[in-house]
């Protein structure tokens, strides 16, 4: 309740609309309100005030406001839940495609604090996926690890990786809540990380997911297959990652060949 009275006394009563500007009133809307959110002036989870103070303050009409929260919501700046409110998202982490990094390393590089949690290590005999990319010969295992991963105690995906047990023998000595992976691999084994390859689709998530990373009603999981290789091109790792879609997004950068010909 004393949150609820903060939003209708707080930082929104000072935004207004031009109404004798040509813009729609929604897109002002969206405008003020979003600028307020990427000001970092409001922190994660903060509720927005109720659709009728904003209604009155604004001078507009539900479906007005339902236009530009609309907008809001798209652009990933808040999160409605229906009987609850509206609220400020968290943060996507935007994962720059052209860079190879670890989970550990990615938030790191953000000033996050990252954390896992080890669900399971087994040895398993590889499925024919497995044992065709990393060329297994008979009676060769694979390890699997799953692991939660969190950024400032936020679970964030549920990771599944399988790695050849000939390129890192007894990998079950290190702890794996700890420690980076890729750092592991890199100082203990002398296997350097050099590329990879990563699909990337949106999924319905299952009750595991939603029970791992207490998802949000509603919210889909962005999932990454990752194929890496070292710096020699050797097959090193396969990762299913499946990432919360309300604080994840994947930036792509394309580049364009030079063509002759045509247009």
């Amino acid at each position: 309740m004393p949150m609820r009275l903060q939003t209708e006394s707080g930082p929104f009563r000072r935004l207004r609309l031009d109404k004798r500007a040509p813009t729609p009133a929604y897109a002002q809307i969206a405008d003020a309100v979003g600028g307020l959110l990427r000001s970092g002036a409001l922190p994660p989870g903060y509720p927005l005030p109720p659709e009728r103070v904003l209604c009155d303050q604004f001078g507009v009409s539900r479906m007005t406001l339902r236009q530009a929260m609309g907008i809001l919501e798209r652009e990933g700046l808040i999160l409605s839940h229906r009987g609850k409110g509206t609220f400020v998202a968290h943060d996507r982490l935007k994962k720059q495609q052209q860079e190879l990094r670890g989970f550990t390393e990615e938030i790191l590089a953000r000033g996050g604090k990252p954390e896992s949690r080890l669900l399971s290590f087994r040895q398993v005999a590889p499925p024919a996926a497995a044992r065709e990319f990393f060329a297994m010969a008979q009676g060769e295992n694979l390890y699997e690890i799953r692991r939660i991963r969190l950024s400032g105690g936020v679970p964030l995906t549920l990771e599944t990786v399988q790695l050849c047990e000939r390129l890192c023998p007894r990998l079950e000595q290190f702890d794996l809540e700890k420690n980076s992976l890729y750092r592991i691999l890199e100082r203990s084994y002398g296997l350097r990380l050099g590329s990879c390859v990563e699909e990337i689709s949106a999924e319905l998530p299952a009750a595991e997911h939603r029970r791992h990373l207490d998802l949000p009603r509603g919210v889909a999981i962005l999932t990454i297959h990752r194929n890496t290789y070292t710096d020699s091109g050797l097959p090193l790792e396969l990762t299913k990652s499946a990432y919360r879609g309300d604080l994840y997004s994947a930036i792509v950068h394309s580049v364009r060949r030079q063509r002759t010909g045509g247009k």
